[in-house]
């Protein structure tokens, strides 16, 4: 069994966005900003990730579909302390806390100050695909495959499509398209 060792770069963006398309690009939506807790699991076969290697990917991911820049991601298992943990997973895991615009629900309660502030927002096209100029290639499959199915729902998006094939502990026959339109907010000062 052969695995291969990817270790990323902190300025790798990973996901494409352009703008969208009719009346959403002129008409802005009102939304507030929704503090998300999540723990991330990667048990990827095919490539394995340093924590730092993961995190970035994972920081580059979240930033590209709208999450506000004060995102806090802490990588699980990579303490010096825990060596015989991190041997009995199969790669780092994270602990993700962000900010990303949702629709207004009167049944939603601030986590913390400033969770909940009013913002504008529109939803815009975004697109996950093999791309070598921003860091994402067949060897990331299993890794957006995890990002779909753990982080993107939790995320303001609408007409989501997705083809991932993923082919355990080889390259060939891999393959990963995700589109779709997530909820971004107006560029202003706090995003």
């Amino acid at each position: 069994m052969r695995s291969l060792w990817v270790v990323a770069c902190s300025s790798a963006l990973l996901v494409s966005s352009a703008a969208p398309a009719g009346d959403d690009a002129r008409n802005p939506v009102q939304a507030v900003w929704k503090e998300q807790h999540l723990q991330f699991f990667y048990m990827g076969r095919t490539s394995r990730y340093s924590c730092e290697g993961l995190r970035d990917k994972m920081r580059a991911m979240l930033l590209q579909l709208g999450v506000r820049r004060d995102l806090r991601i802490m990588p699980l298992g990579c303490e010096d302390a825990a060596p015989r943990a991190r041997l009995k997973s199969l790669g780092p895991n994270l602990e993700l806390v962000f900010s990303s615009p949702a629709l207004p629900d009167a049944a939603l309660r601030p986590l913390r100050p400033g969770d909940l502030a009013a913002v504008e927002a529109r939803f815009e096209v975004f697109t996950i695909t093999r791309d070598a100029f921003r860091n994402m290639d067949i060897g990331d499959c299993e890794l957006v495959e995890e990002f779909v199915h753990q982080v993107l729902h939790k995320l303001a998006t609408r007409d989501v499509k997705e083809d991932i094939t993923c082919v355990p502990d080889q390259q060939s026959g891999s393959r990963f398209f995700v589109r779709g339109e997530v909820l971004k907010g107006v560029s202003g000062p706090s995003n």
